[in-house]
């Protein structure tokens, strides 16, 4: 799927700063976000060292660099949105993280030089970006030579039927989803920017649907709206997603991909 046209990123940026400025709080404490496996095996691949210098970009609630901070010599945090920024500032302080700076920082025009960092994450963010395939331009170019990014985001299959519905049932959601990209998508962005795939590791994440819908402040009328949608879906598809349901017959929860990708600069 093509990337939108300049003015409808434009547009789309906008809606994530308004969005994530109504939800910062929500994200801080989300446990989807907070919590999991994957954050463990960003900690077990990144080869990390007290002398680097890492930038974690899009970092929301700040989950991620509380998880690599101990790790490294200084971390870099960046977000769009100057009230999600700040949460996660609060919060990371409140933890007691010392080797933290704040940047306000468009993931798709990184205001840091060439070369400037060990490693770079990005965590559960990149469906939000505009042109995804930039952010992984700017990574690069902020990368030094034999350093490391890692991202890790929800993808889609490489289905012709399903990526389009896992992706209306998140645009539903949130207006400022832009698009989880496949695997594949995903892959030749790395190696247009010159980074090379070390490790590929898909896993799904299951979305309890009440907290899920909270948390992006859904009407209840639109979370009524897409419960209705997902549960009158095709039953292949439902499989796909691991629809499940409450005694009542309501939507408890669903499952989406995931992939964690480690690239090196070469």
């Amino acid at each position: 799927m093509a990337n939108p046209p300049e003015h409808n990123a434009e547009t789309q940026k906008a809606q994530v700063q308004a969005q994530f400025a109504r939800t910062a709080e929500s994200y801080v404490t989300s446990i989807t976000h907070k919590t999991g496996s994957d954050l463990e095996r960003l900690v077990a691949v990144g080869e990390w060292d007290a002398r680097q210098h890492a930038l974690d970009v899009a970092t929301g609630g700040g989950h991620t660099a509380f998880t690599i901070a101990p790790y490294v010599g200084q971390v870099m945090v960046t977000d769009l949105t100057p009230t999600m920024l700040q949460s996660a500032q609060t919060y990371l302080l409140a933890q007691g993280i010392k080797n933290a700076q704040f940047q306000i920082a468009d993931a798709e025009a990184l205001p840091f030089a060439d070369a400037s960092f060990d490693r770079v994450t990005n965590r559960i963010a990149s469906h939000h970006f505009p042109n995804a395939a930039q952010s992984v331009q700017e990574a690069a170019r902020v990368l030094k030579p034999e350093g490391i990014f890692i991202l890790i985001d929800s993808t889609v299959p490489e289905d012709a039927e399903l990526d389009p519905i896992v992706n209306k049932i998140e645009k539903w959601r949130d207006h400022s989803h832009g698009r989880s990209h496949t695997p594949t998508e995903w892959k030749t962005f790395f190696r247009e920017a010159g980074l090379q795939v070390e490790l590929e590791e898909p896993f799904r994440r299951i979305m309890h649907y009440d907290d899920w819908s909270a948390r992006s402040q859904m009407t209840n009328e639109e979370k009524a709206a897409l419960e209705e949608y997902i549960l009158t879906l095709p039953t292949e598809i439902q499989n796909y997603l691991e629809v499940h349901t409450t005694e009542d017959g309501h939507l408890k929860d669903f499952s989406i991909d995931f992939t964690l990708f480690k690239t090196r600069k070469r």
